[in-house]
């Protein structure tokens, strides 16, 4: 699962430069839609998520059922929009996503086969929901690059 590992840290690597480079952040094209900076207060947000249930999926004697949380609230109590700068949050996402670098290249190779719960009591491993974060990391970042 390296192939993981080295996908995030070349996202790590790769995302600051691009973001810091784009203007408008705070712009709403819409104001029912998230601004760059709240997408990616979002994106530290789910990095957070994640990160417990991967170590809740690691630590755990039984198969966990994860459980979702509700963003749009998760975001607007953060309130990236307002409290915020770009650096602060690009900071957290790259702190969040390092850490989670870090938690997975400590793994086993046979961890990775750890199976868990989706809410709608999907059976899926460890590998699956890892791969799932990256590409909804890719998903909101395609957003925050677009325009």
């Amino acid at each position: 699962m390296s192939e993981l590992v080295v996908e995030l840290r070349n996202l790590i690597n790769e995302v600051p430069n691009k973001i810091e480079s784009l203007p408008y952040v705070n712009e709403k094209t819409n104001p029912s839609k998230w601004s760059k900076i709240e997408i990616l207060g979002h994106l530290c947000d789910s990095g957070s998520i994640n990160h417990k249930r991967f170590v809740e999926i690691l630590i755990s004697n039984e198969q966990v059922t994860l459980s979702g949380y509700n963003q749009v609230l998760w975001v607007q109590v953060h309130n990236y929009q307002e409290s915020y700068s770009i650096k602060e949050i690009l900071n957290l996402w790259r702190s969040i996503n390092e850490r989670i670098v870090k938690l997975l290249s400590n793994i086993k190779e046979n961890q990775w086969n750890l199976s868990c719960k989706l809410e709608d009591q999907t059976i899926v491993t460890l590998e699956w929901l890892v791969s799932d974060y990256i590409q909804h990391m890719n998903h909101h970042l395609k957003q925050i690059f677009s325009d």
